[in-house]
């Protein structure tokens, strides 16, 4: 098969999580064909890859905007360009990353112009197996699958998959010693530390990092003395964090650090559901997952309601192995409970972390991003052929 000089594709990524993948998706491409165009939708992260954006939607996703009235009248302004960029430029596949904030509408637009339509990261991986798979076998020429249970789920469904492993088996690495970071981070080497990583919009962190914060005030008083890190992410402004730690009460925290030095830095980490409970079992932490909006914004909440398990890491492994608390069941003493048995039980912490043991078993082998790009270049070659 000959190889294209300037594939062209495009990526739809719409959260935090696609564009981080997305960025390593476009760098991967471009290493394989220098010459390749990739523009779309998504982030600071694709940018920096070389991905020509269209719409930078960071600053929506962390404010919520894609939750709101208005929201609806963003995402038909960036409906009706992205089409006209898909008649100027044809590109020769288009890829949709993570959650579908456009509702799969982009996805149907690129099937109607007779496009190359691919999915990376589907909802699938998130255990949405309402997701309306009988539409979207109809709109997806081929799922790269990120785990196991992702594939078989497509495959079940009668959608073409192949397997190429999870990206974050690529992405998730230690950078420096526990210790050198919690120097860094003016971290006492001697009492454990609890790292907080509330999520990466703001209506998630303001809706759950003063709840954590009192819950660790309670675990003061009940005679366990920990330390708080409050990681911040890219999305998130700093400031409002700080604000929040500043007004928490029996609680001195520290506010920074990335999530790997985070995560590296913890024996405990209270997570959202989404990727980043996955990179602190892959990191071997054990952790607590949180999630709570108000009810007017609560995301996909029509797919998410009634599910056994919301958590990424829950929905790989098929089993309820981190604690996940949504919505109502999100409070103080629940959390409480759970930090202390994790902090001080060693068999219930070896226990987790025998189950994040297993995920490789369904995550796959490192290279995982170079197959994903190596399926994108050779589907836009057969395009050019």
């Amino acid at each position: 098969m000959r190889n294209v000089a300037n594939p062209r594709i495009m990526l739809i990524g719409a959260d935090n999580t696609s564009d981080r993948f997305g960025a390593a998706l476009a760098r991967k491409v471009l290493e394989k064909r220098p010459e390749g165009v990739i523009f779309g939708i998504g982030g600071p992260l694709m940018a920096d890859a070389g991905v020509r954006l269209l719409y930078d939607i960071s600053e929506m996703v962390s404010l919520g905007v894609f939750d709101s009235l208005r929201g609806a009248h963003i995402v038909k302004r960036l409906i009706q360009r992205v089409s006209e960029t898909m008649d100027e430029e044809r590109p020769h596949v288009v890829v949709q990353i993570g959650l579908p904030v456009f509702s799969l509408r982009l996805l149907e637009i690129a099937q109607c112009k007779g496009l190359q339509t691919f999915y990376y990261y589907t909802p699938l991986s998130r255990g949405l197996m309402e997701f309306k798979t009988e539409r979207f076998a109809g709109l997806v020429d081929k799922v790269i699958g990120i785990s196991k249970y992702e594939t078989e789920a497509c495959l079940k469904a009668g959608i073409n998959a192949e397997f190429v492993g999870h990206p974050l088996i690529d992405l998730v690495k230690s950078k420096r010693p526990a210790a050198d970071v919690r120097a860094q981070l003016n971290l006492s080497p001697d009492k454990p530390v609890i790292a907080v990583l509330p999520g990466a919009r703001e209506v998630e962190v303001k809706n759950v990092l003063p709840t954590v914060l009192k819950a660790i005030g309670h675990l003061r008083r009940a005679k366990l003395d920990c330390q708080t890190l409050v990681s911040v992410a890219p999305t998130v402004r700093r400031s409002v964090v700080e604000e929040m730690v500043k007004k928490a009460k029996n609680v001195e925290a520290v506010v920074g650090g990335d999530t790997s030095e985070a995560l590296e830095a913890a024996d405990l980490a209270v997570t959202s559901i989404g990727t980043v409970s996955l990179e602190a079992a892959l990191m071997g932490v054990p952790c607590i997952a949180v999630y709570r909006v108000p009810t007017t914004i609560y995301l996909f909440d029509k797919m998410f309601a009634n599910k056994p398990r919301m958590t990424v890491v829950n929905n790989v492994l098929e089993e309820q192995v981190v604690p996940e608390f949504i919505q109502s069941e999100f409070g103080v003493g629940k959390l409480v409970d759970e930090m202390e048995r994790l902090l001080t039980d060693e068999d219930a912490r070896q226990a987790m972390l025998a189950k994040f043991a297993r995920l490789p078993e369904q995550l796959g082998e490192p290279g995982s991003v170079d197959r994903a790009a190596e399926i994108i270049v050779q589907a836009a070659a057969v395009q050019e052929a």
